[in-house]
């Protein structure tokens, strides 16, 4: 006895035999789930099924594609007028191959009317040729294979945000008998076209899907179609989120609910530059920056070095000493003490010179000291010059409840004390040393956040009648400067720059510019012997602090300062030395990582 071996039947034979049936939802629905069972997990197999909703009925065998497309879309002629966007197209119809896709474009004479038809295959046509036709004019209806048709959606050739009927080529056999799906290649592409959001579009009910069946030579040409009525981001099918009716917030639950919407900026798909760090791109790179870092050091350093400064503490200097002891007995603090400072300049200071008093271990960035103020009251409101704000407490009225003004810990504890600068040319000769003492504040506190009370017609202190002078003060705000009435009450400047709080504990303050008009320093400070009488008022002790004062000229990069010339030269230094041991590793194992041990 002979045993014959059945041969086994291939997809040819079973389709020859097979009878002919319109594709349906349970179709498309099978295919996606035996695809993506081995790539994706139980729940995500469930975010991919979709409801029977969101297809439409099917259509019979005996309309042609044109007669169908005229059911679905029986406004074609409005929405062909109102496209008027370039590189989209309001129909796309995917199929299998270039012949197929001019046969699809022949049988759309009768519906297409004025409407311009694009090929998007890959045989024999350039995807750059492509592009620059969808840009060059406007397109309705764009037919060609899943493949070229992602590759344009990638480059950003094809736009879909117009997007209205998505048509895909179900049943339509070739010569081999063979459907778009049967064959590997176009069934991967067309899976990927699915997988970028079409799926998730018909999950969400932004989409439906159709059938209907063509008779043609013993051939069923089956169409899906997906219906778009939203804006589609570029390269991506998926939809933008919607905001439901009466502000309430759609309805989602179980274990997608809190999942990322599968665009392409939530999953990662934008374009993006990812440079390749070889050895010839990153050590350049590293010496030229150490060099840049280095340069700029040296350039900030001459320029710090270039200003000239002079830095005295006279807190217990000379006979300061005794204002200072004084300063610590509380019934002695009414009292006016004066004392002297001698000193010497080397080296003429040249230019613009800037006189500078400094305190130190004052911390004038504390919260409820800064709060300490009332805004309002200094800009001149004449209701709260009587009724401070509840912020200046303890310092808003005095023991016998007549209110301050200026009132707040800020503006009591101002610094007081006073300088007479004096230039010694020879022993029996003096000369006065000239301060500007106006114009040091800003623009804005001078003229828009400082502001005297008006005064309709009354002196300045009379429009400050019914205030007092904070505790510590010598004099009243009205009197702050005696030889200028310009310059007292809330715009004062010495006032205006202590208000003006400080944000470290140890700080320098303008107290005045040398008046270079005065013919002995025209050109600035001589060199020589100098003295400074000081009115000694501030008192220290009780907050172990210290106080000094500061000649010092500038330069567009300020005073000395040679914290930032040393960081650049530290960080030149230490990008330097990373660059020479990598060097040397990628000297040792070379470029090409022969020499690396596995």
């Amino acid at each position: 006895m002979v045993h014959f071996q059945r041969k086994k039947k291939t997809i040819t034979d079973i389709l020859a035999t097979s009878e002919p049936k319109p594709g349906s939802a349970a179709d498309l629905q099978d295919l996606v789930t035996q695809y993506f069972s081995d790539k994706r997990s139980v729940i995500e197999l469930e975010e991919l099924k979709l409801q029977n909703s969101s297809f439409l009925s099917s259509n019979d065998l005996t309309h042609t594609l044109s007669s169908y497309l005229k059911q679905v879309c029986p406004k074609w002629a409005k929405i062909q007028k109102q496209h008027t966007e370039k590189s989209s197209v309001v129909i796309l119809i995917v199929c299998s191959s270039a012949l197929r896709t001019i046969d699809l474009i022949k049988q759309l004479t009768a519906f297409k009317g004025e409407a311009k038809a694009v090929k998007l295959f890959a045989k024999h046509i350039k995807i750059e040729e492509q592009v620059k036709l969808l840009q060059k004019g406007i397109t309705h209806i764009g037919v060609g294979t899943p493949g070229r048709i992602s590759a344009l959606i990638e480059k950003e050739g094809l736009n879909l945000q117009t997007l209205k009927y998505l048509i895909v080529d179900w049943n339509w056999r070739d010569q081999k008998l063979r459907r778009m799906l049967d064959i590997p290649e176009i069934k991967l592409d067309f899976m990927k076209l699915l997988e970028s959001g079409v799926l998730a579009a018909c999950k969400e009910d932004k989409a439906d899907i159709t059938n209907i069946k063509n008779r043609k030579r013993r051939q069923i040409v089956a169409f899906s179609v997906a219906v778009f009525n939203l804006r589609l981001p570029p390269s991506s099918f998926c939809p933008q989120p919607t905001v439901p009716p009466m502000g309430k917030a759609k309805d989602k639950s179980g274990p997608l609910a809190r999942r990322p919407d599968n665009s392409a900026f939530k999953q990662q798909r934008l374009p993006a530059w990812s440079p390749m760090l070889t050895a010839n791109t990153v050590l350049p790179f590293f010496y030229l920056l150490s060099l840049i870092c280095m340069l700029l050091g040296v350039w900030l350093l001459l320029t710090v070095q270039s200003t000239q400064e002079v830095k005295l503490d006279y807190t217990e200097l000379g006979n300061c000493d005794q204002c200072f002891q004084l300063r610590k007995n509380v019934s002695y603090a009414a009292q006016t003490c004066s004392c002297k400072v001698e000193f010497s300049i080397d080296r003429a200071f040249k230019g613009d010179v800037f006189f500078y008093y400094g305190l130190k271990n004052f911390h004038q960035n504390l919260r409820r000291f800064m709060d300490s103020r009332d805004d309002e009251q200094t800009l001149g409101r004449k209701n709260k010059l009587k009724n401070p704000s509840s912020y200046c407490e303890p310092f808003a009225k005095d023991a016998e409840g007549v209110p301050i003004a200026p009132c707040g810990a800020v503006a009591n504890s101002m610094f007081n004390d006073s300088f007479t600068l004096t230039y010694h040319p020879s022993r029996s000769r003096t000369i006065p040393v000239p301060l500007l003492r106006k114009g040091l504040t800003w623009y804005t506190d001078k003229n828009v956040k400082f502001r005297n009370p008006k005064m309709d017609n009354l002196t300045l202190a009379a429009a400050f009648e019914g205030t007092r002078q904070p505790l510590y003060w010598q004099k009243p705000v009205y009197d702050l400067d005696p030889h200028d009435p310009t310059n007292s009450g809330f715009i004062n400047e010495d006032l205006i720059i202590w208000m003006r709080e400080a944000a470290f504990p140890n700080f320098k303050k303008l107290y005045g510019i040398l008046n270079r008009a005065d013919a002995s320093f025209t050109k600035g400070l001589p060199k020589g012997n100098y003295t400074i009488d000081i009115s000694y008022n501030f008192p220290v002790q009780y907050f172990q602090g210290r106080k000094e004062v500061v000649l010092t000229t500038l330069t567009w990069f300020g005073g000395q300062n040679h914290f930032l010339p040393i960081a650049y030269l530290v960080t030149s230094s230490l990008i330097l030395l990373m660059a020479v041991v990598l060097t040397l590793a990628w000297w040792k194992f070379g470029k090409d990582g022969k020499n690396m041990k596995e």
